[in-house]
């Protein structure tokens, strides 16, 4: 990965070279050096008092560039480099019928093994969202509403959406030098949902602006997935989870959720979910300020995907504020936090979203 200028293991090589060493350049100071009569007391507590005090200058440096630049996040041990590609994780255990539009996904329908949905849940992880690293799955809920399934022409083509988001996350990757390797599942989860939700208008601060948006949107997101998880024969979504996460080999686990609505998509990190270990990214069928039934056929956004999975790990939005707001030449108007371009391929990942993910602190 990039680095910043000076990496905490240099730091750590010239403190320590400082302390040993001024201890042997003091002790032959003392004995090579000529103090003469009044100097035998004064000059060698003068010159231990300069190394101290030069010392403790450079430990407070240390801790204030430490303070301002959190600790590298740790690299997978087995993390490859990415090399734009992206490929399919194995849910062990899953069974289903290939997707007859693509059929290298298929539909599950059960484990292979009896109570596997029981399966005790795995260890719940850090509740903060972890850098974007190593080997990264990517899980799908197609959620249907309003009286509509989701075909499989469009979840095959959901898929290709989401490979596409995959491949720019890889190719951003290779630009910052940073080990991530992308997969989508080949098993995904459909279900129906009827349950009736209002949609309650509130408003809310955006950069420097304040706008109308859906209230309570995180809390219905996760228990709107508990339901779906419930009807799938999980106990609720943190089941759900932790029972598929442990049968994915991979670093980390992004679970993407499409309802069959309009509506406009938000993340819900680690550190800001209702539901122990859970976070996802609500992915609709069709942007629209708030949620409403698809009168238009579904289609799966590539560069709203990247967006919200980038929340997951720790991205902020960059939108609703001048960029003078930044630190000089950190972010630009092609920044994938702002969505100022439709267009996926217009956008990128710039400095400050970059270190935000980890792709820029020395591991």
């Amino acid at each position: 990965m990039r680095t910043l200028p000076r990496g905490a293991s240099d730091l750590k090589s010239i403190r320590l070279w400082y302390w040993v060493g001024g201890l042997f350049a003091f002790a032959a100071a003392g004995i090579l050096l000529g103090w003469g009569h009044e100097g035998e007391s004064v000059g060698p507590l003068t010159l231990f008092l300069a190394w101290g005090l030069i010392g403790l200058a450079g430990e407070v440096g240390t801790l204030l560039l430490a303070l301002r630049h959190p600790p590298a996040p740790r690299i997978p041990q087995h993390a490859r480099p990415a090399d734009g590609e992206v490929g399919l994780a194995r849910v062990t255990g899953a069974s289903g019928e290939p997707n007859p539009f693509d059929p290298r996904y298929r539909r599950f329908e059960q484990w292979e093994q009896e109570n596997a949905a029981g399966t005790s849940p795995a260890s719940l992880g850090p509740s903060r969202p972890p850098p974007l690293l190593g080997r990264v799955a990517w899980i799908s809920l197609f959620i249907g509403r309003d009286g509509r399934s989701w075909s499989d022409s469009a979840i095959a083509e959901a898929h290709a959406s989401l490979r596409r988001a995959g491949v720019w996350i890889e190719r951003e990757a290779m630009r910052w030098n940073a080990p991530v390797n992308v997969e989508l599942a080949e098993t995904y989860f459909v279900t129906e949902d009827e349950t009736p939700e209002d949609v309650v208008i509130g408003f809310q601060r955006e950069g420097e602006h304040e706008g109308p948006l859906e209230r309570d949107a995180v809390t219905k997101a996760l228990v709107g997935m508990s339901r779906a998880a419930a009807r799938l024969g999980f106990r609720d979504g943190a089941d759900m989870v932790a029972s598929v996460n442990q049968r994915v080999d991979a670093d980390a686990h992004v679970w993407l959720v499409h309802p069959l609505r309009a509506g406009r998509s938000l993340a819900v990190p680690l550190d800001q979910t209702e539901l122990a270990g859970v976070s996802l990214a609500v992915c609709y069928a069709r942007e629209e300020s708030f949620p409403e039934p698809l009168t238009k056929p579904p289609y799966t956004d590539s560069a709203t995907v990247a967006h919200e999975l980038l929340h997951l790990f720790g991205a902020t939005d960059k939108y609703g504020v001048p960029l003078r707001s930044f630190p000089a030449q950190t972010v630009t108007a092609r920044d994938i936090m702002r969505l100022s371009q439709s267009s996926l391929s217009r956008l990128r990942i710039d400095p400050l979203t970059a270190d935000e993910i980890g792709w820029t602190r020395e591991a």
